[in-house]
């Protein structure tokens, strides 16, 4: 009877066919190691929501932004500013309660933008922007001293004017001072500064445009031109150097160079095929301990997705019993915190590795692990052992616990819950196993963990023999 270390660690990665590849990544992404740790790829938990401010505003968090050293949040159409002990004071309100907020700066001003319109802060005075040429906007960006959006229903950008000292202003613009994107004449969904580029992202088509010194300042760049549009405005997001969305063709692109290439896999569009709309989709890039991660959740579909861009693994994020949507609708790094706001309770929460709750509701890691099979022979398992971190139990969660269920028909039906301890606190040489499995020609493992204590797996065992020939049944 022989031990063998079988495949366990891995993303989310369930195909059309279940039975092809069933595999769930929920609350665990991939960490890797090779530095001479035990294995070199493992599962570890996810973060959970820490209360940072609750704000006692039901609402839904549209945006947060770090301006003078201070931390802003949108909630509905009201815009705070938080002081030092964390105390929100409105210093004014947007024309709309819901959908984008960008939000830009310059020298002396912090600009808002909303589907209607936009709004100037100086750290003093909220004022609206009244010039009349001042279109509708579908998105705004700021580089080399301009403030520059898009103009709704058009594939124009219009760009700011300057002060007569030659400081961004906000509040001027021209009617003449635009640029139309005309690589294909679709609309544009909004503008985007990254690398001091500008991408100029439409609902079929993406171009780059950088600041030359012409009249209008900003042109094509030559190459800067490719056939991938957006689907929906919100997915929009940028970290560093890193830009991402989700495309026209439903794929999540990444930027490459003056490109954009597909890092959603097969199996994650065909989740994304399965829902009903994907428009209201929304995303945030953040970076955690060395892992930089985008976050795209789907209203309608109540499902959060969430790419590593440091391992290219996919995992889901979800909240509560029943698995919903990710809680975070926005992040900011504030204060070395990761912040992210609610997407509809107006809490701020920290994004924290050792919080295994959302605001102490459940958050659970379920990992289904790659198919088991030996060229269609009847296997004979005798045992599954987990090698993961025993000894997790805390003074509130004593005797934590993690279930297994077997699947023998390729991840369609799946047999009775399983439970074994996974340690109290200190019993750091506890083993998690489970005997007496049965016999499959295909085997799939799923483990699930909901007490709020530490996930981490690093490999997995089997233990059984093999009949060695092909039976009926």
């Amino acid at each position: 009877m022989a031990k063998i270390e079988t495949p366990f660690v891995g993303g989310a990665y369930t195909s059309r066919s279940s039975n092809l590849n069933a595999q769930t990544c929920q609350n665990l992404y991939l960490e890797t190691d090779q530095t001479g740790a035990k294995s070199i790829i493992a599962l570890v938990g996810t973060p959970g929501c820490k209360v940072w401010k609750a704000t006692g505003i039901t609402a839904e968090i549209r945006a947060l932004y770090e301006y003078r050293g201070s931390l802003y949040a949108v909630l509905g159409n009201t815009v705070y500013k938080f002081d030092s002990a964390k105390t929100p004071t409105s210093i004014g309100t947007l024309g709309t309660d819901n959908g984008f907020v960008d939000i830009t700066e310059d020298e002396s001003n912090m600009v808002l933008f909303d589907a209607i319109g936009g709004r100037i802060w100086d750290d003093t005075t909220f004022s609206s922007i009244t010039n009349a040429a001042f279109p509708a906007p579908t998105g705004a960006t700021y580089q080399d001293g301009y403030h520059i959006m898009s103009k709704s229903g058009t594939n124009e950008i219009y760009i700011s004017g300057f002060t007569g000292t030659g400081a961004a202003d906000p509040a001027s613009w021209s009617a003449l001072n635009f640029a139309t994107v005309e690589g294909t004449g679709d609309m544009l969904v909004s503008p985007i500064s990254v690398q001091r580029q500008v991408w100029l992202i439409g609902t079929k088509s993406t171009e780059v445009w950088y600041n030359s010194g012409a009249t209008f300042p900003f042109e094509r760049n030559p190459g800067g031109f490719m056939r991938i549009g957006c689907n929906a405005k919100r997915s929009i997001a940028s970290y560093q150097d890193e830009l991402m969305f989700l495309s026209d063709k439903n794929q999540v692109v990444r930027k490459q160079g003056l490109g954009l290439i597909p890092v959603s896999t097969y199996q994650i569009d065909y989740l994304i095929s399965t829902m009903a709309s994907v428009s209201d989709a929304r995303a945030f890039m953040y970076g955690q301990e060395g892992h930089v991660f985008y976050e795209i959740s789907f209203p309608t579909a109540d499902k959060t997705l969430c790419y590593d861009l440091t391992t290219g693994f996919w995992h889901t994020r979800a909240s509560g019993p029943t698995d919903i949507r990710s809680r975070a609708n926005c992040a900011i790094r504030f204060n070395n915190l990761v912040l992210v706001g609610d997407f509809n309770n107006g809490i701020i929460y920290e994004y924290d590795l050792a919080t295994f709750t959302d605001n102490g509701g459940v958050k659970r890691a379920i990992r289904t692990a790659q198919h088991i099979n030996d060229d269609n022979n009847r296997i004979f398992f005798s045992s599954f052992e987990l090698d993961m971190e025993s000894g997790v139990g805390t003074t509130t969660t004593t005797a934590p616990q993690i279930m297994l269920q077997v699947s023998r028909d390729g991840g369609h039906t799946w047999g009775p819950e399983r439970w074994k301890s996974m340690g109290g606190s200190g019993e750091y040489k506890r083993r998690v196993k489970w005997n007496r499995l049965g016999s499959a020609r295909n085997l799939t493992m799923k483990v699930t963990i909901s007490d709020p204590v530490k996930r981490n797996i690093f490999k997995a065992y089997l233990t059984g023999t093999t009949a060695g020939e092909v039976e009926d049944g």
